[in-house]
């Protein structure tokens, strides 16, 4: 990235190419949850291992299922195995598992062979991640989205994340807040600072405007603190204004004028600061328009809808057509997915090479695989001036058998 901006034409680029580069949003949220989730480890282990076993075999998994005839739980969910690489996988393993609590602690008293039951502690850590986790897997759910915008959502969800690490810092226990300090840790390293062209995607927003950062900065950091960034992003709005204004007009923005919101915690809180902030906002009077982005900032926003709902690219097109200038910028920045999520799951084969069924082989035995699969389509096994790959596959072969072997045990 730091050489990439020269190879490309800058007057192609807004701003010159300042804000070029962007991080996928998803992978920033993968390395936090992987963070906060290696305090918990031990316990989830424990989880795991018990899903495993009660999945190994149908028998099995016919016991568990009749058990839960007998304790009339009504069984909807299979048991999942998680793939370890991916927590939204842990995440949905733990979220069915903890509504079977009854059923593993009956079976441990009657299975003889089943020694992995987690404790009473394992299953409130294992209730703790999850409630956790699903903050987390929902805004990766809405950020990965392809049938609607994303830029307009990254900054009210990243705050929303935000938010939720602070409760975690409060909590009582102290696994959770050891877990909010390395997820903080993490989120601070990456987005102390939210990326000045998703902040302007948020105030492109009908619903939002300027009040969802002056809100939420509000919220977080405090009036003042919220002043200056709100501040910076009035300034960036108006450095793109010029650059997409074809005549010399002279920009004058306007002072804007904000209100401290009570301090509150969680990310399910930021629909409420919102709301907060928008009922206790005094109303600027005797302010003079002077530009479209005065005119598009003192208009009343337009009814809260789902994002699902709300095609936003519509409105800009329609009812956007009165602030020309705006309506070019948020044609080239609302387009701008927050993550590559769609992108690589085009190209990606790991369905194809490990499937829900091979969610527990090792690398070695993945890597074996995938070698094996490689060289007979090669036509490299059984080719005599390939010896090393002969000599490579009769290793891969025991190293089968004797998994195969120990698995069975």
């Amino acid at each position: 990235m730091e050489h990439l901006p020269d190879k490309l034409d800058s007057n192609s680029l807004i701003l010159e190419g300042k804000y070029l580069h962007m991080r996928c949003a998803a992978h920033i949220l993968n390395l936090i949850v992987k963070d906060g989730m290696d305090i918990m480890e031990k316990s989830i282990e424990q989880v795991h291992d018990s899903v495993a076993y009660w999945s190994a075999t149908p028998k099995r998994h016919e016991k568990f299922e009749k058990m839960a005839r007998t304790l009339n739980i009504e069984y909807k969910k299979r048991l999942l195995l998680d793939c370890k690489t991916r927590w939204n996988s842990t995440y949905i393993m733990l979220s069915i598992a903890l509504e079977y609590v009854d059923i593993f602690e009956k079976l441990n008293g009657r299975e003889k062979l089943y020694s992995c039951c987690p404790t009473k502690e394992d299953w409130n850590i294992a209730k703790e991640l999850c409630c956790r986790l699903k903050v987390f897997y929902d805004v990766t759910e809405v950020f990965s989205g392809t049938k609607y915008v994303t830029a307009n959502l990254f900054f009210p969800k990243i705050c929303g994340i935000q938010l939720a690490i602070q409760k975690w810092s409060a909590s009582d226990n102290k696994v959770v807040q050891k877990m909010s300090e390395q997820m903080k840790h993490k989120f601070d390293k990456y987005w102390k600072d939210v990326h000045g062209l998703m902040s302007i995607a948020t105030v492109l927003d009908p619903r939002y405007k300027l009040h969802m950062l002056q809100a939420l900065f509000g919220s977080l950091y405090g009036v003042e603190y919220a002043d200056v960034k709100v501040d910076e992003v009035m300034k960036l709005m108006a450095n793109l204004l010029e650059e997409y204004r074809e005549d010399d007009e002279i920009l004058a923005t306007s002072e804007v004028v904000g209100t401290a919101v009570a301090q509150v915690v969680g990310a399910d809180d930021v629909v409420n600061i919102f709301d907060q902030y928008m009922s206790s906002k005094s109303m600027i009077s005797g302010s003079q328009v002077r530009t479209e982005l005065d005119l598009y900032l003192e208009e009343q926003t337009i009814k809260r809808v789902p994002h699902k709902d709300m095609d936003i690219i519509s409105w800009w097109k329609i009812a956007g057509a009165k602030y020309p200038t705006l309506q070019k910028i948020a044609q080239d920045i609302l387009p701008i997915p927050v993550t590559s999520v769609a992108s690589e799951s085009a190209f990606s084969i790991s369905g194809r090479l490990l499937s829900s069924h091979r969610s527990r082989l090792v690398p070695s035995m993945a890597e074996a695989f995938m070698c094996m699969q490689a060289w007979s389509r090669a036509d490299m096994i059984g080719n005599s001036s390939s010896q090393i790959a002969t000599i490579h596959l009769i290793h891969i072969t025991q190293q089968l058998f004797s998994t195969e072997c120990s698995f069975i045990t």
